[in-house]
């Protein structure tokens, strides 16, 4: 999982691990280990993921995982869970998994939980889009000083 909200990477490696929890598609994790590093997705797919991941499985009769998901993609999640819900230990905080699933949220209807999912989408879709043109100027700016000043 990738840190400040970015999703998941692929992984290639292989895992000691002796146990694994399932998610499925629609359900949100959230790395339990300093979750200050705000690692949250919502699964595009079915699989398996550590015990120190909180799998989070919406009741799709009152919530839309996309809702849900954008709900906690907040700093305010993650303040909750750092200073209210009561981490354990220093160097590598746990969030308290008892205390998580306590945190509210406002719950509109679904036809207006739909509306804010899709408002948020499209700010999501130019925000890539942006990061995309950002990451390639650096390489662009190269090109026009070496083809023009060496």
């Amino acid at each position: 999982m990738l840190q400040n909200f970015e999703g998941v990477k692929a992984f290639t490696g292989k895992t000691e691990a002796e146990s694994a929890v399932a998610y499925r598609k629609g359900d949100i994790l959230l790395s339990n280990i300093r979750p200050y590093l705000k690692k949250l997705w919502i699964a595009d797919k079915d699989g398996s993921c550590s015990p120190d991941v909180l799998v989070f499985r919406p009741d799709t009769t009152k919530v839309l995982p996309e809702f849900l998901y954008y709900s906690l993609r907040r700093d305010d999640f993650i303040e909750f869970i750092m200073h209210n819900a009561g981490t354990k230990g220093i160097k590598m905080p746990r969030g308290n998994k008892e205390e998580i699933p306590n945190y509210s949220i406002a719950l509109p209807s679904f036809v207006r939980q739909s509306q804010l999912t899709t408002e948020i989408m499209e700010y999501e879709k130019k925000i890539s889009e942006a990061r995309k043109i950002m990451l390639s100027c650096p390489l662009r700016k190269q090109a026009v000083l070496d083809e023009y000043l060496s």
